[in-house]
């Protein structure tokens, strides 16, 4: 249910109407791909710290609430203030949300046996994309009351992905059953900070989970890009209004419910690792697709077919960590793959925002191919099991 929250907010807040509310505002898509990149750049910054944490306390439930609560509160004011403070404000809701994404994602083992992971890794990204599809509609619904692509519109959406976002989470909160006895304490702190800087040390202990965070950089810096600028593409390439944009969204958002069951499944039958080299393949082939021959119907199965390979994507990235972790440190690990994350999200949308604005954003989706080519061939280093 984490899943079906959070997608809420991912949905309309970071694909859709964010980076809209900045041009209408009278900013572009180079400013859209900064304040993503760097609230990205903040997070990974934090976040092995904060998954150490999250290992000595086991404070994992209070640690998502305080940032999910800190994200939805950001998200509800953005459409209040100017072009200086929402830049700000979105930044520091993109913050906070990727901050709890990595303490939640610890929480997997929770829940899950080493057989089934990576069905149930799928079970919540497909929650998620539902959490999507509701997005859709909300969106439908106040875009008919205050209008699609009005800055009036555009605020009630903000208001109502906090509320949503908040309110769905509360069924992770009061019903996920992980409690802690630990009180929490300076000398936590201390170990969480050892903790981080041994595992850095033991660069070559770890030589594959490092080499995995490095794909995993590479790769989902490549798919946070699409995700941020799907809506700009393709009212930039297409001239298609954000009513005609919401129906493929939502069919997109569909894809993923099934892709990430298919994918789960799959991996745990298969291997993770086999899996998530042939999802980034087929990534390549429908980017690059879309590349030769942008046009609505390409631009519709790219859509997809990508919606499908997105969730695969998210499905079996979660397991191949979990099978290259040692157990005792798997939310710091947790923390160094939501580095990688994070950082992925500083690199791909602030050059595809560049080379939007100077050249197109039809060249720009070069960036998106070249980052997951080179995604693929680290991947090829990583020996599961080692």
């Amino acid at each position: 249910m984490y899943d079906f929250a959070n997608t809420i907010f991912s949905a309309l807040f970071v694909t859709i109407y964010f980076p809209l509310f900045v041009v209408l505002k009278g900013g572009n898509a180079f400013h859209v791909g900064l304040v993503m990149s760097v609230s990205m750049l903040l997070a990974g910054l934090l976040v092995p710290f904060l998954g150490a944490v999250a290992d000595v306390t086991q404070k994992k439930k209070t640690m998502l609430f305080l940032f999910t609560v800190l994200c939805c509160v950001f998200t509800f004011f953005t459409g209040f203030v100017g072009l200086g403070m929402v830049l700000l404000f979105g930044l520091l809701a993109n913050l906070f949300y990727h901050a709890g994404l990595n303490v939640y994602d610890s929480l997997i083992l929770n829940i899950s046996t080493k057989k089934n992971i990576g069905r149930i890794s799928g079970i919540g990204v497909a929650v998620g994309y539902l959490g999507t599809i509701l997005s859709v509609a909300v969106a439908f619904f106040l875009g008919s009351l205050y209008g699609y692509e009005s800055v009036g519109g555009i605020k009630m959406v903000f208001v109502w992905t906090a509320l949503l976002f908040f309110g769905f989470s509360l069924f992770t909160f009061f019903l996920v059953k992980h409690a802690s006895k630990v009180s929490v304490r300076k000398k936590h702190f201390k170990e969480a900070f050892t903790r981080v800087i041994g595992t850095i040390r033991g660069v070559k202990k770890y030589k594959h989970v490092w080499l995995f965070l490095l794909a995993s950089f590479l790769y989902s810096d490549s798919a946070h890009t699409a995700i941020i600028f799907l809506y700009l593409y393709a009212r930039d390439q297409l001239g298609m209004s954000l009513v005609q944009f919401l129906p493929l969204y939502a069919t997109m958002a569909l894809s993923a419910v099934f892709g990430s069951m298919f994918f789960g499944h799959l991996s745990d039958k298969q291997g993770h690792k086999r899996i998530l080299n042939t999802v980034l393949l087929l990534w390549i082939v429908v980017i690059v697709g879309l590349y030769l021959k942008t046009t609505t119907a390409t631009f519709v199965l790219t859509g997809i077919f990508g919606g499908a390979l997105l969730g695969g994507l998210w499905t079996t990235t979660r397991p191949v960590l979990v099978d290259l972790a040692p157990r005792k440190k798997i939310a710091e690990l947790f923390g160094y793959q939501g580095l990688a994350h994070k950082f992925s999200g500083v690199i791909g949308p602030l050059l595809f925002g560049a080379v939007a604005v100077a050249v197109g954003f039809r060249e720009a989706l070069l960036v998106v191919i070249g980052l997951f080519v080179l995604g693929i061939f680290v991947l090829r280093f990583v020996r599961v099991g080692k």
